[in-house]
């Protein structure tokens, strides 16, 4: 009988680098290169406002491990309501699709209401009107899901004035 584990096993040499380290380009060391790059000096906050509570999760998670206050909600009247009431962030991450008001409408409100601070949008519906819309309203940055230390992390440097 054939055995298919042992004829696909695959040995490398010590200190050689897998085929999957050399297909990616770079792009792997540069992202654990990102990872330890940044040290905060200031107390950064941020708001995080997506419809997903598993995706705002996972974005709270990323930015506490670089040490950043963070807050959630999961709907647009929640966020809107939370900045009328003098809450003060430094960074608001925000999902196009919304319960309650949709993203573009929370931007627009949150200007109105006149909260300054970095926006940045992020969302899986990347056209480029959809971009546009989203920078019509005082959107700082316009980024595809999911969001990546490649966009984060030279914001949270801007943010920290490094």
């Amino acid at each position: 009988m054939f055995n298919l584990r042992k004829s696909m096993a695959l040995t490398l040499p010590l200190g050689e680098a897998s085929d999957q380290d050399k297909w990616d380009n770079g792009g792997l060391e540069r992202k654990r290169q990102l990872l330890i790059e940044i040290v905060l000096r200031s107390r950064l906050t941020a708001l995080m406002v997506d419809g997903d509570t598993t995706c705002w999760v996972l974005k709270q998670e990323l930015l506490r491990s670089y040490g950043v206050q963070t807050l959630g909600v999961d709907n647009g009247r929640d966020a809107i309501d939370l900045i009328a009431s003098d809450a003060a962030f430094n960074l608001i991450i925000i999902e196009k699709i919304l319960p309650v008001l949709n993203g573009l409408e929370v931007t627009r409100q949150i200007c109105e209401i006149g909260m300054r601070c970095k926006m940045l949008a992020v969302t899986a519906y990347s056209g480029e009107s959809e971009r546009q819309a989203f920078l019509a309203t005082s959107v700082d940055v316009f980024i595809e899901k999911p969001l990546d230390l490649e966009h984060l992390v030279p914001i949270l440097r801007e943010l920290d004035r490094q």
